[in-house]
């Protein structure tokens, strides 16, 4: 099976940030008439990519900007450090499974990019913090799904 333009369109689309599966799936569904799961699937697949890129890129990055850039550095840090700041009691409390929730519920900025950025911060292993986010991103899509299916029925 090969994926054509709209697969591949629906893939990136949920792949980036803000936008991720929440638009990309009911996009899939309503624009793209795919079947309910295999727009599941494609969406929840696009989500999923973004997660490897922060855990492999961003310290990286991080270390760059703070030699070659120290403007560059002084902004992603102060953005950085208020994610902290708002969630890291949070994270505290219920470990993991505060990853888990945040990227289940499907509000803009409560993603599988916000939540793997939070694990970068809160030095959660990838080890615990994948397949909480996976989890979380899994079950967005769900809750998209049925909203986008109802919403569909409605007309």
């Amino acid at each position: 099976m090969t994926l054509m333009n709209g697969e591949w369109q629906i893939i990136l689309m949920s792949a980036l940030p803000i936008a991720e599966l929440r638009v990309a799936l009911p996009l899939a569904i309503l624009q793209y008439h795919f079947a309910p799961f295999f727009a599941l699937f494609l969406s929840v697949l696009g989500n999923l990519l973004p997660i490897a890129l922060v855990f492999y890129f961003m310290p990286p990055i991080l270390c760059f900007a703070e030699k070659h850039i120290p403007v560059l550095h002084r902004v992603i840090e102060s953005y950085l450090r208020s994610l902290e700041r708002k969630y890291q009691s949070k994270y505290h409390k219920y470990g993991a499974f505060f990853l888990f929730l945040f990227v289940a519920v499907p509000f803009p900025g409560t993603g599988a990019w916000t939540g793997s950025v939070l694990a970068v911060l809160f030095g959660v292993k990838p080890k615990a913090s994948i397949p909480a986010i996976a989890g979380g991103v899994l079950l967005a899509g769900i809750i998209v799904l049925i909203l986008t299916l109802g919403y569909e029925n409605l007309y």
